[in-house]
């Protein structure tokens, strides 16, 4: 017990270090300016010349940490123009969007398979587990570790699209009345984010997204390019290619945009039927090795022992 106590601890302050030096990494921009602000050091003193040491190391160990990295970080990064892909745009797409939620990605990744083995070695220490048994449990303890963040990442990024795909066509009902009504498209995507902020939160923020970077200048197509990037739903492609082509032939953008939420209503209500089709398919795995067993023993099990008796009676006479 005391030697699990002392590694809970140590596992405590290995966590609470790494979520200071996250912090202090976040702040490490605005700390030197600070520093010289209130000190008034001048560039030369061995102060600075300590603080220069260590942001150089910690430019090495931030390079070592990208050399580290999946090999397949390379997308557009929405806001800043960067171009980003795996673990990156994992979190772009799942709604991840703030500064150190990459770095924290990483350590999760490398620091959870070497939590979970330890608890796996010190629980098997603690409850005096059999030598094999204990290699099985770092084994699926290691494995679970490694596969656990990308699996929770993945599910969050599968509810998000489903829950954009769902509210798409009423978002394009939206867009089209406000465009019929004679708003623009930048004031017709602000009353989506508006009005959608409680129904559909992701749709709401992916819109105000597409908004900004149009207000800051982003050229409209590149806008709702990155938009199809930045959440990676088939329906939105669609929407967004559909948007690029009427702006380039010049055609009606209302007319497009009604015909277009008709579509996606109707392969909405497609998916819906065909979820409902696959329930029967769904449902005989579970009648079939819970309920027909339940009812297979209720019903066939009292004839069986009575048979089972009078055999061992006949057998004994």
């Amino acid at each position: 017990m005391i030697l699990f106590l002392s590694v809970s601890i140590f596992l405590a302050t290995v966590v609470g270090t790494i979520g200071l030096y996250l912090w202090l990494e976040a702040r490490k921009e605005s700390l030197p300016q600070r520093f010289k602000e209130i000190v008034g050091e001048e560039a030369g003193t061995p102060s600075n010349r300590i603080a220069a040491s260590a942001g150089a190391w910690l430019g090495k160990y931030r390079k070592w940490c990208a050399a580290k990295a999946p090999a397949e970080i390379e997308l557009v990064e929405m806001l800043s123009g960067k171009v980003l892909t795996g673990g990156r745009l994992l979190l772009n797409q799942a709604g991840i969007r703030s500064t150190g939620a990459y770095r924290i990605y990483l350590v999760v990744r490398w620091v959870l398979p070497v939590v979970l083995v330890v608890l796996a070695v010190v629980y098997a220490k603690v409850t005096g587990v059999a030598t094999k048994s204990i290699i099985l449990m770092v084994l699926v303890a290691g494995i679970a570790g490694v596969l656990l963040p990308d699996f929770v990442l993945r599910w969050k990024i599968r509810k998000r699209q489903e829950e954009i795909t769902d509210s798409l066509p009423d978002g394009l009902d939206l867009l089209v009345v406000c465009v019929e009504a004679g708003l623009g498209l930048n004031a017709a995507f602000v009353k989506i984010t508006e009005e959608f902020q409680l129904s559909s939160p992701a749709l709401s923020e992916e819109f105000d997204i597409v908004n900004r970077e149009m207000v800051a200048g982003k050229p409209r197509q590149e806008a709702l390019r990155a938009l199809t990037e930045r959440t990676g739903v088939e329906d939105v492609k669609s929407l967004v290619a559909m948007l690029i082509q009427t702006e380039k032939l010049g055609t009606s953008l209302a007319q497009s945009l009604r015909v277009h939420s008709d579509s996606l209503r109707t392969r909405r209500r497609q998916r819906a039927e065909e979820a409902a089709a696959k329930t029967t398919i769904k449902l005989v795995f579970p009648l079939v090795f819970l309920l027909f067993p339940s009812l297979f023993i209720v019903i066939l099990g009292p004839g069986a022992i009575q048979i089972f008796h009078s055999l061992i009676s006949g057998s004994a006479k």
